[in-house]
């Protein structure tokens, strides 16, 4: 029998799919209902239910156009602290590079904006975890941090990110 939380992740990650534009199939009512339930289940939460929830916050990014539900979803991962945070993007972000790079990007510049901020802190967070991760995703990770540091998301603050 599931546990609350597998059943909690397997309906975040129906929900968080969020319908596209384009999506002919499924009628505008359901869409609105799935998003809106979406956004519930994240500001229901408080950052103290486990690590796993803010995994699972970040496997719901799923799709390209989110009509603001993914900034919700990032303001609920970081209600777990900033390590937490960081490990949960950590594991997602090769998948997320791979496929939703927008969205890599998207995490990772609010991390990085946080120099000179009293979230300073968790810029040395996310680059001792990611010199800590494995060598296939390290290099993963700091490629797609360098090549946005010279045309993309880290632009105007570069060496922020993958540096231990």
């Amino acid at each position: 029998m599931p546990t609350a939380f597998e059943l909690w992740k397997a309906e975040l990650l129906i929900v968080g799919n969020i319908v596209q534009d384009d999506d002919s199939a499924t009628p505008p009512d359901d869409a609105h209902r799935r998003f809106q339930r979406y956004c519930a289940m994240l500001d229901a939460l408080t950052g103290t239910e486990g690590a796993q929830y803010a995994l699972a916050i970040f496997q719901s990014v799923q799709a390209e156009h989110d009509y603001g539900a993914y900034q919700t979803a990032n303001r609920a991962a970081w209600r777990f602290g900033e390590s937490v945070y960081c490990g949960a993007l950590l594991h997602e972000l090769p998948r997320l590079i791979a496929s939703l790079p927008d969205w890599a990007g998207d995490f990772l510049v609010g991390i990085a904006s946080g120099a000179g901020t009293p979230n300073a802190s968790t810029i040395a967070c996310f680059n001792a975890l990611l010199a800590a991760a494995p060598p296939a995703e390290q290099a993963l990770i700091t490629a797609f941090i360098a090549q946005q540091e010279d045309d993309g998301w880290f632009e105007h603050c570069p060496g922020m990110l993958g540096n231990p």
